[in-house]
Parts: C-alpha cells; structure tokens; sequence
C-alpha cells in the first residue's frame, strides 16, 4: 500500500482527482492529530482538577488546526509563486502573517463565547480580549502568542518537502533511463556523421548553378543536420540556438512550400544567452503544423508561430488552417513524446490546443532554466 501512494504522489499525471483529494484529507487529518496530541497533557492530566464539558475541549483544537491548515495553504502558495522574487516572498510572507493573526485574533473570542474556554495554556484569549484588533497586531508579544501555532506548521511543511523530493528524485531517475535508452537506439541508428555531411556537400556543389532553390535546401538541411548532431547532446541548450533551429526549419518548409502558405512568424531577435531550454521541446508543434495544415491540402494555408518572453517564461503560440476533409494519417507520437518530455522536464508547464473545424492552436507555457 506504501508502495502505491509513493508511486501515485510521484507521478504528477497520476496525482489528481481523487488521487489528490485523498491526499489532502490524509494530511489535513494528521494535522488535527497533531494538534490533539499537544492538547492531550492539558485535557487529561491537568495542573489542577477540572471538570468542563466535551465541547470545551473541542475548541482550542479546531481553532489551532485550522489555523495549521491556513497556514500550510498559503505558505506552499507563496513560496511556490515566489521563491524567486525576494520582494513579492516578502510581502507574501508579511500578509501570510497578517492572515494568520487575524483568523486567531477572532477564533479566540469564538473558543471562549461559544466554547466556553476562559484561557488556554498559552494564555492567548486573555492577551487578545485586554487588546483590540489593531493594538494586538502591533503588540510585540502577540508573535509569541502565535508560536506555538507557527511551529505546528512546519510539519505539513516537512511532509510536502520530503514529497517534493521523492518526486524530483523519481523524475530524475526515469529520465537517466530514458536517456540511457535513447543513447542506445542512437548508437544503434547512427551512421557516419563525415560521410553524410560529405555527400550533402557533394550534392550542393552539384546543384548550385543549376538549381539554386535545392541547393539551398541542401544548405538549410545540412546546417540543421549538424545542430541536432553536435550541439544537443546535453540536456539543455541555448534558447538562441534553438529559436535559430526553428527559424532554419521554417525556412526550409517554405522554400518547398513556395506561395500555397501564408506564414507569420514572430520570435526575439535578440535573446539572453543564459536562457536554457530542452531541445526540441518546442520544434514538434511547429512541424505538426506544417504536416497537418499545409501538407495536408493542395489549396491555400496559413500559419501563425509567435514565441514571447516574460522574464524567465516562454510562451509559444502555433496556430495553423485545417482542411475541411482532412485526411486520416497513422502516427501522433511526435504529440504524445513531448507531451511526456514536458511532464517530466517541465511539471509546471501548461498547455492548451484547442481544435476548431477550420483552424487548430497550441498555446504552451513553460519556465526556462
């Protein structure tokens, strides 16, 4: 059963619906117990007999682990959003703070009105009722009223880094197979790189004068040739270069597209070369595109690909005509291998296509390294 909730929470396809629901219940249930058992020494072995009702002792509990629970929320959300932005993790944290003290400002007057508690251990509702909402929260010792709750956090903040972990290392360790696998099925496939560059130079020589349109394609074919050959072998590679990939690709189904396609291409001419991106993440839309929506049809096309930057966000758009009949074709892999790439490489990245009778967008987001 252990071995089954690792693999469902490791498997970030897997780890929705009521896979996740299921999850939160789990670690919002551990939360109340946590906070129980700190309450325990209090409820049944106390300083000095006290006899109150089952309802009092409810109150402090449910006041506690729901402000546990609001704490985890908001503090996975702030961090998650902006570990990477000290002033806004600022701000975040000073109104996860904020937050925090006045869900326990006024459930302290709800534990004492309705569930009859004069005072807890902390002494708490006492420092709350002397103060009103204004002078609490500037009060130097409410921090240390709260503590006690703060602290109680850490551990659901603990379960979710250990998760975080186990996922990171589980995707680490599926994609050193598949790159092992992939390596092997290179080595199996691969020819000479010399001898094929050789010939691709031999046949450009052969049609420069008398067909400049191929060799030009030659020229285009081998430049693409030798940047998936020698300068994506590791696991990210330039953005600039792999923009000027897609460019070179363009170009080259436009030379053989001739005038049957209207293309709008829109990416950065100047891009920073710190920027890292997997390798051919994003060319598969784009060839997709041209298979589809101008392959496809003898009639007229139109293509839109747009690449935007926004801080470390890239943002592609591909938008391309369909046929009204298009025809069946076997395949859709190429789809369903960067779909998974991206599953692994890129967690946090979305992406929506939307298919229309008369057109067809992918709009996908993802963070650069």
């Amino acid at each position: 059963m252990a071995n089954l909730w690792l693999a469902l929470i490791a498997d970030e396809t897997r780890y929705r619906g009521w896979t996740r629901i299921g999850f939160h219940g789990l670690l919002i249930l551990g939360i109340f117990l946590l906070i129980f058992s700190a309450y325990v020494p209090w409820f049944l072995y106390p300083t000095t007999p006290v006899d109150v009702p089952f309802k009092t002792y409810v109150g402090p509990v449910l006041r506690d682990g729901l402000s546990v629970v609001l704490q985890y929320y908001v503090l996975v959300f702030v961090f998650t959003r902006y570990v990477r932005k000290p002033v806004l993790l600022a701000l975040g944290l000073a109104i996860y703070y904020v937050v925090l003290f006045t869900f326990y400002y006024y459930s302290a007057f709800v534990v004492k009105n309705y569930f009859g508690l004069p005072d807890d251990y902390s002494g708490s509702i006492t420092h709350f009722e002397r103060l009103s909402y204004w002078q609490a929260l500037r009060h130097p010792s409410t921090f240390f009223h709260l503590l006690f709750i703060i602290e109680r956090a850490f551990y659901p903040l603990a379960i979710k880094l250990l998760v975080e972990i186990y996922r990171r290392q589980s995707r680490n360790a599926r994609l050193q197979q598949q790159y092992t696998q992939l390596e092997l099925n290179f080595l199996k496939s691969q020819i000479n790189p010399h001898f094929l560059f050789n010939v691709l130079n031999s046949i450009y020589a052969l049609t420069e004068e008398a067909s400049p349109r191929a060799a030009l394609l030659v020229e285009q074919l081998s430049g693409m040739m030798r940047y998936s050959l020698y300068e994506t072998t590791e696991t990210h590679v330039s953005l600039q270069k792999e923009l000027q990939f897609i460019r070179d690709y363009v170009a080259l189904e436009q030379t053989r597209t001739l005038k049957r396609l209207t293309l709008q291409l829109e990416l950065p001419e100047v891009v920073n070369e710190s920027l890292k991106i997997a390798p051919f993440i994003l060319i598969t839309f784009v060839e997709n595109a041209f298979k589809h929506g101008v392959e496809s049809t003898s009639k007229k096309a139109w293509m839109h690909v747009a690449v935007q930057l926004e801080g470390t966000n890239l943002r592609l758009m591909v938008a391309n005509s369909k046929p009204l009949t298009e025809p069946s074709k076997p395949g859709g892999l190429g789809l369903a291998n960067v779909r998974r790439r991206l599953s692994l490489l890129y967690p946090s990245h979305e992406l929506l296509i939307d298919s229309k009778v008369d057109s067809y967008t992918v709009n996908l987001t993802l963070p650069l390294s």
